[in-house]
């Protein structure tokens, strides 16, 4: 793959481990890097609406979260609700959106 002559077997394809590792890493990285932003993303909306639990607060302006760098549409789970408002849930706390505001922010403890 490197170019590099090999030797061994006759269906060797890679040159080294070295070479091997390089190529898979290569491979992956896009996926690797985007599956990363994610993960960035859901942590730090996490950790925002953790604090806003900590502080007390129940309901939030949505202007006043994206200040902070919350994301809304990053989620790990979402349940439609037939009347009413969606809920909305991110790893343990869930909470449900309006176009100005998060509300009903809670800690789920039985999941």
């Amino acid at each position: 793959m490197c170019g590099r002559l090999d030797y061994g077997r006759a269906d060797k394809k890679f040159c080294s481990p070295e070479c091997k590792n390089a190529w898979h890493n290569a491979l992956t990285k896009k996926s690797r890097l985007y599956r990363n932003r994610i993960l960035t993303a859901l942590g730090r909306n996490y950790t925002i609406l953790n604090e806003s639990l900590d502080r007390g607060e129940l309901s939030i302006d949505m202007m006043t979260l994206e200040d902070r760098g919350f994301r809304p549409c990053y989620v790990t789970g979402y349940q439609p609700v037939r009347y009413g408002h969606d809920t909305f849930r991110c790893f343990d706390i869930s909470f449900c959106r309006s176009a100005s505001r998060i509300f009903r922010i809670r800690r789920e403890e039985n999941l």
